[in-house]
């Protein structure tokens, strides 16, 4: 989404800046969610209903999860989107959302999260956005102190969409890992970070730290210090006696969903430069905290970020098939819920993808009725109620089935 802010950035004139400082699974249009019916009530309910039997028999790769794209992403101050718009429509309305905070999103069944992460090793480096001047916005209560701190900053556009529901990574994460306490049995959580050091070219702008080597270590060192070693998922577990990850997730070597119940996965969603860069000498990721997100044919594959699952539904399908993760998206940059448009949520899901990425778990008043839940599907429930995990459409054992994601009280 960043590419086409910076875009928007360009075209403001530097004068403007100046002044400044002085719905669910229909893919009909509008979408509507079909009410639950006493026939969807009374449907039979076999085994497979049973978390019991999900933990024995189904592997991770063998169920479909909503996940939030900007898990962190809070809504631009008025001033600010008054700035922004100088910019262009296009570039406004693809920041202009905010989502609930991270427990909020867990409680409503989200189990993929995802942080667009700043490095700051001396703390301070993001305390001053500046389009926070040029909008002569008053920042949040307790701003600068936070961002003063060393430390990785959760920032979606830097200078310019920098208000999140945390502001610290390690923030974000200890809030993980409280609600993962408090719900000890929840299906695993995946975890996607993805780097973030490109200068947004406009006047006054941060020049951002690289995230190189040095970066991701210390990356990975901040996950460390949230979560104990025995509440992650790491890729030596999945390699085991593999020759590659790859070789393993194509064996669909992926655990069972008991065996991954509390699990923490993380997953360095990034450019092909920055896996190398975390990869280092190594021949896999022996030792490394993360996944990586790469394509089908590299050593490394266990997860794709494919987002586009109208023009890959194909390529999707078959790499659900061969026992890859895939991360795709329901929407982007709030086209889909401006036109209340359930096209490619729909494709989302049909694709088989086990992550489902949307910027709208629930409806935005300001914009649309549009949401990605798959609690509001009445193909997704096997029981009358949803007060537990529920399992569905176990029409093939190859297929990725669909979960309510609700967790289970200890």
């Amino acid at each position: 989404m960043r590419h086409h802010v910076f875009a928007a950035f360009v075209l403001v004139p530097v004068a403007i800046f100046g002044l400044a400082q002085a719905g669910l699974f229909s893919s009909s249009t509008p979408a509507t969610a079909r009410a639950v019916t006493e026939a969807d009530k009374a449907r039979a309910c076999d085994e497979r209903c049973r978390p019991e039997w999900m933990d024995a028999n189904l592997r991770l790769d063998q169920i479909q999860m909503v996940g939030t794209a900007e898990s962190y992403k809070q809504r631009p101050d008025k001033a600010l989107m008054t700035l922004i718009r100088m910019g262009g429509r296009k570039g406004a309305e693809a920041l202009d959302y905010g989502l609930p905070p991270i427990p909020a999103q867990l409680d409503a069944d989200v189990r993929a999260l995802s942080f667009d992460v700043a490095y700051d090793p001396k703390g301070g480096a993001y305390k001053n956005p500046a389009g926070a001047s040029m909008a002569m916005e008053l920042l949040p209560d307790g701003y600068t102190k936070a961002m003063s701190k060393p430390g990785f900053k959760v920032i979606h556009v830097l200078d310019v969409d920098y208000r999140s529901s945390c502001l610290l990574l390690s923030e974000c994460l200890q809030e993980v890992a409280a609600w993962s306490k408090a719900h000890p049995r929840h299906l695993p959580i995946v975890i996607a970070l993805k780097t973030n050091d490109r200068r947004t070219p406009m006047p006054g702008a941060t020049k951002p730290a690289l995230c190189d080597e040095t970066a991701l270590n210390a990356l990975e060192t901040e996950v460390r210090t949230a979560f104990p070693p025995d509440q992650l998922f790491t890729p030596d577990q999945l390699q085991g006696h593999y020759p590659s990850l790859r070789e393993a997730a194509m064996a669909h070597a992926w655990p069972k969903l008991g065996a991954l119940r509390g699990k923490i996965i993380f997953v360095l969603d990034d450019s092909a430069a920055k896996a190398r860069a975390y990869q280092d000498s190594r021949t896999s990721l022996q030792g490394r905290l993360m996944f990586v997100a790469t394509d089908e044919a590299s050593p490394l594959a266990a997860f794709l970020a494919l987002p586009d699952p109208v023009k890959d539904a194909g390529r999707i399908r078959d790499a659900v098939k061969n026992g890859f993760m895939v991360i795709t998206r329901a929407d982007e940059e709030t086209r889909e819920a401006r036109h209340n448009n359930g096209t490619r949520r729909d494709a989302a899901f049909a694709s088989g993808a086990q992550i489902v990425q949307t910027d709208f778990i629930r409806p935005d008043p300001k914009i649309s009725a549009y949401h990605v839940s798959l609690a509001q599907d009445p193909g997704a429930m096997c029981g009358p109620d949803v007060v537990s995990e529920h399992c569905v459409r176990f029409d093939m054992p190859a297929a990725a089935y669909r979960t309510v994601a609700a967790a289970i009280a200890p």
